[in-house]
C-alpha cells in the first residue's frame, strides 16, 4: 500500500511540474538548478539575472534564495548558467564565490588592491588572485552565522549598518579570474532591487 501511495505522490508531483502554467525558459533553468543542487528545494524565481551595457556591463543577480547558488558566466556576457556550466561567479544572498578552490574545479580566483577604489582602476596586474576557501563568520553583517565555500577577497565586500540593517558596498575594484583563466574587473554597486528588496547583488564589470 505504501508503494502505491508513493507512486501516486510522484505522479502528482510530475504532473504539477510539467503540466502547470509556464513562465518561460527560466522555469527549466530553475528545475535543472534544483536537481544539480541535490533537490533541496532550490527553486529560484524567474528572471534571475539581467545584464546591460557594452564594454562596461551592469549585472543584477537574483540571489534571494538562501538555500542555493546562482551561477554567472562572465565569459558569455554575464548570463546565468548552472553548476555544471562554465560559470565564473556564484551568488547566494550576500555571499560571492568564484569557480576555484573549494567552490569549483575551474581556474578562477579573485583579489583586490587597496588602491583600486572603483572598476576604472582595475587594469589586470593589480593583485594575485586567490582561490576560494571555506569561509565563516559569526554575527557578521547582522545575518548571524554563515559558513560557505566562497571568495576570501569578496567575503567582506560590504559595510553593515547596525541601525538600518542596510548593506553598502565598499569602494573596491576587484580582479576576477574566470574559470578558464581569463580576467575581469568588477565593482559591487548594490544589494537591493528597485523596490528595496535585499538579495539582489548588482555589479559593474569589464573584460580585461
Amino acid at each position: 500500500m505504501k508503494a502505491v501511495y508513493s507512486i501516486f505522490i510522484i505522479l502528482i508531483a510530475t504532473l504539477t511540474v510539467f503540466c502547470g502554467p509556464s513562465t518561460g525558459g527560466d522555469d527549466g533553468l530553475a528545475i535543472l538548478a534544483a536537481l544539480e543542487e541535490g533537490g533541496g528545494g532550490c527553486i529560484k524565481a524567474p528572471g534571475n539575472t539581467t545584464t546591460t551595457g557594452s564594454g562596461t556591463f551592469t549585472t543584477r543577480v537574483n540571489a534571494t534564495a538562501s538555500n542555493c547558488w546562482a551561477y554567472i558566466d562572465l565569459k558569455a556576457g554575464g548570463v546565468e548558467t548552472t553548476q555544471s556550466g562554465t560559470w565564473d561567479l556564484k551568488f547566494k544572498r550576500f555571499v560571492i564565490g568564484t569557480n576555484s578552490g573549494t567552490s569549483g574545479s575551474g581556474n578562477g580566483g579573485s583579489c583586490f588592491n587597496a588602491g583600486d577604489t572603483n572598476l576604472a582602476a582595475v587594469t589586470g596586474g593589480d593583485c594575485t588572485p586567490e582561490v576560494d576557501d571555506l569561509m565563516s563568520q559569526t554575527g557578521g553583517g547582522g545575518f548571524g552565522t554563515a559558513t560557505e565555500d566562497a571568495s576570501p577577497a569578496l567575503w567582506d565586500w560590504y559595510d553593515y549598518n547596525g541601525t538600518t540593517h542596510i548593506l553598502s558596498p565598499k569602494s573596491r575594484g576587484y580582479l576576477i579570474q574566470g574559470s578558464d583563466g581569463s580576467f575581469f574587473g568588477l565593482e559591487v554597486t548594490d544589494y537591493y532591487d528597485n523596490a528595496g528588496t535585499s538579495g539582489f547583488p548588482t555589479f559593474t564589470w569589464k573584460n580585461l
